[in-house]
């Protein structure tokens, strides 16, 4: 538990990070995803909210980071 927590608290702090960068961004969608559907699991009466997060995720992997993405600069997204 006390392994899972550090992992969790870290992912929470660094894969937004990461979204604004722009880097390893579709990466960082997933991963908040995965952590959003988790979420929900636990807190079934958050869907309002939850459904937005899900969106946006799926919206960045789907269509990647936008040209301002430090991922977009080195070439690492072909999306």
């Amino acid at each position: 538990p006390g392994l899972m927590a550090f992992a969790t608290g870290s992912a929470e702090i660094l894969l937004p990070i990461l979204l604004v960068l722009g880097l390893a961004t579709r990466l960082a969608a997933f991963g908040l995803l995965v952590m959003t559907l988790v979420i929900q699991l636990t807190v079934p009466d958050g869907w309002p909210l939850h459904i937005t997060w899900v969106a946006m995720a799926l919206g960045i992997m789907a269509w990647g980071p936008g040209r301002i993405a430090i991922d977009h600069w080195i070439g690492t997204d072909k999306g």
